[in-house]
């Protein structure tokens, strides 16, 4: 059978999406040698090596993909040209929207529907994109993957679709996030990111969605009732409307206290997730939220949202909080960072938590779907 997989996420930067798929073709690559998989790209960034090293069929068009209008153009016009040129038997749409005038058999896999629950942290056009393209791409598959149960029950009850065409397919942690001794290379990576001691961390996109206003509000809550001498360290690149949140940190403080470190590289981040006081993650909603994991894996308490995906996700290995309670957010910092058996008590269970997920399993899964959509 031959595959195709759109990949053109491949060619952002860090992103969940991205994280996801590039994993999940790295682990099909090696558990199905029975299948051929063709890639579908962009051509307005460069394909990873990483990706061409692995000896995947692809495909880059001629014409540019350099603009929103014209990446609609390649997915719904370009695409099903080279879907049947390329005799496709299955298609392997890797982000919400597939191509709509493609022929063959579909699976869509939908990472979230925040636009639906937190509208005022997309943009109009985006709300209106979904809006208008979601419904027939799932209506079209011939299944859908959720990444987390959450995420199912939010397209059952807003889609005209049976709960039997949707299969859950969790994400995965890769293995090189994990515990380190290395102190040396812990304390270089902090000197680096203007990190003086202890810190907590964040890894997002700096974005409304991630609620990070609210995030900033309770460390200055902390800051200013001398509860903390401990810095926040932000890791993620900035995207729309991310001029608020600046405004909030500069008006925290000293400058030092809230650093900004942008996209940082997973070996990076492994140190910081290693060397962090706490982990916290206040999303206002989720499909998923693999940083939660990683930094479980890497034996980092974590401090949580209490909504959508995420205790689903956490498993019971995560102090949850309303994202919408600052002083409860404050106060649950506070704890995990000052009580050494909540904190002992969390990366233990963080660590075995993180156990549970790998991408090994999220490949094989998949494989089995493309299997049966396929007979």
């Amino acid at each position: 059978m031959r595959i195709g997989i759109n990949a053109r996420y491949l060619q952002s930067r860090q992103t969940g999406i991205r994280n996801y798929l590039l994993n999940l073709l790295l682990k099909l690559k090696e558990i199905d040698s029975g299948n051929e998989y063709v890639l579908f790209f962009g051509s307005d960034k460069p394909v990873p090596e990483v990706v061409l090293d692995a000896g995947f069929e692809y495909d880059i068009p001629k014409m540019s993909t350099g603009t929103q209008a014209l990446k609609f153009l390649w997915t719904h016009f370009y695409l099903p040209c080279a879907i049947k040129r390329k005799k496709i038997d299955l298609f392997h749409e890797s982000s919400f929207i597939a191509p709509m005038f493609k022929k063959c058999p579909t699976v869509v896999t939908v990472h979230d529907v925040a636009y639906l629950y937190i509208p005022f942290c997309y943009t109009y056009r985006t709300r209106l994109y979904f809006e208008v393209l979601l419904t027939g791409s799932i209506r079209k598959s011939n299944v859908v993957i959720a990444v987390s149960e959450s995420v199912k029950k939010d397209i059952v009850n807003n889609f005209s679709v049976s709960p039997d065409k949707i299969k859950v397919i969790y994400e995965g942690v890769d293995e090189m996030f994990r515990p380190i001794d290395d102190i040396v290379e812990t304390e270089r990576e902090k000197k680096i990111c203007g990190i003086k001691g202890d810190f907590i961390l964040v890894v997002s996109g700096v974005t409304p969605r991630k609620n990070l206003i609210r995030l900033i509000r309770a460390f200055k809550l902390l800051r200013d009732g001398k509860k903390t001498n401990a810095q926040l360290v932000i890791v993620g690149e900035k995207a729309w409307w991310s001029e608020e949140i600046f405004r909030e940190a500069e008006s925290c403080g000293d400058e030092d206290d809230i650093i900004f470190c942008g996209y940082l590289p997973d070996k990076d981040l492994i140190c910081l997730y290693n060397s962090a006081k706490v982990f916290v993650h206040p999303s206002l909603y989720e499909g998923f939220g693999l940083p939660i994991l990683e930094a479980m894996a890497c034996g980092c308490p974590v401090v949580a949202s209490n909504v959508s995906s995420i205790p689903e996700i956490c498993g019971g290995a995560a102090l949850l909080v309303d994202p919408e309670n600052v002083e409860g957010l404050a106060d649950a910092v506070h704890r995990v960072m000052n009580d050494e058996f909540l904190r002992k008590s969390l990366i233990e269970k963080g660590i075995k938590r993180a156990r549970k997920f790998s991408w090994k399993k999220t490949a094989e899964e998949t494989l089995a779907v493309y299997s049966a959509v396929g007979a």
